[in-house]
Parts: C-alpha cells; structure tokens; sequence
C-alpha cells in the first residue's frame, strides 16, 4: 500500500519545529531598526568629523589655504584655528558646508532624521520622543554630545563613537 499524505503526528511535529525556529528567529530581528538607525547615525557623524578633519589639516600644511565649501553657500572658516565657523548654511539640507552629499533635515517628520534647532547644535531622532544632541565646537573641531532628548552623554557617546 502506497502512503500518499502525512500523519496528524508529523505535521505536529512539524508545526512544533516552525513555532521554536520562529521563537529563536523573532528576537534576533526585533531591533534591526534601532540598530540601522544607530548605523546610520554614526555614519553621519564620522563622514562629517573626518570632513572637518580634512579641512583642519590642509590649513596647516598651506598657510594660504582658501577654503571652498563643497557646495558652496555662506561657509567660513575660522581663521585663528582652521576649523569651519559653521556646519551648513541653515538651510533644508544639513552639513552642507563639509559634505558633498548634504543630510536632508527633518522637513515634519520626527524619526530617524538630523534637525539642526540652534547654531552648530543637531538633533538626531530615534523616535519622536528620543533623540541624541549633537554640538558642533568651533574651536576644537569636535562634534560633542550634549544631555537633552530622553539620551543620556554617555550613551549618546556610545551611539556616535
């Protein structure tokens, strides 16, 4: 006699082994979105860091160095230490001044999106109700994380670094 279907048992047993994959595969993949967004924030901050790097170093090495901004606009450079007076110009798109591709800003939305709310001073939301305060110092060329927005220094530190 030819068996042309399964049992009641070995598709219970089949069902079991799906439902416990599906136990172990569900956890891993719950915070791939706040990890993205980590990734992509952390990104941000190192392409534009390295930028303002660049920009500190050819300083030094030519004494007549013009500084040109990537994409033009109203950017200056700091005379007396080589940095970039600002980040962007304060318009929609964020770090123009130092980035060939400027970070589009925030335009409503308050979810994994960059918002400049002060003078060289950024908000990156990791939901509209926690976000991470960046600072742009002039003097030093750091970007520095600030308490504000539900994320402590140290754990802002943690996301950026």
């Amino acid at each position: 006699m030819v068996r042309k279907s399964f049992t009641l048992i070995e598709l219970i047993f089949v069902i079991v082994i799906i439902g416990f994959l599906a136990s172990v595969a569900v956890p891993k993949f719950m915070n791939l979105t706040t990890h993205a967004k980590k990734s992509a924030v952390k990104s941000v901050v190192t392409s534009v860091q390295t930028s303002i790097d660049e920009i500190h170093g050819k300083w030094i090495i030519d004494d007549n160095f013009k500084w040109t901004p990537l994409n033009g606009g109203s950017c200056e450079l700091n005379t007396t230490t080589g940095y970039p007076k600002t980040l962007d110009d304060g318009g929609k798109d964020l770090f123009k001044c130092v980035l060939k591709i400027p970070v589009p800003a925030c335009a409503g939305k308050k979810n994994g999106c960059w918002e400049e709310y002060d003078t060289n001073k950024y908000k990156y939301y990791l939901s509209p109700d926690k976000y991470l305060t960046i600072e742009y110092n002039q003097t030093n060329g750091v970007l520095e994380c600030i308490d504000d927005g539900g994320i402590s220094k140290e754990e802002c530190k943690e996301i950026i670094y």
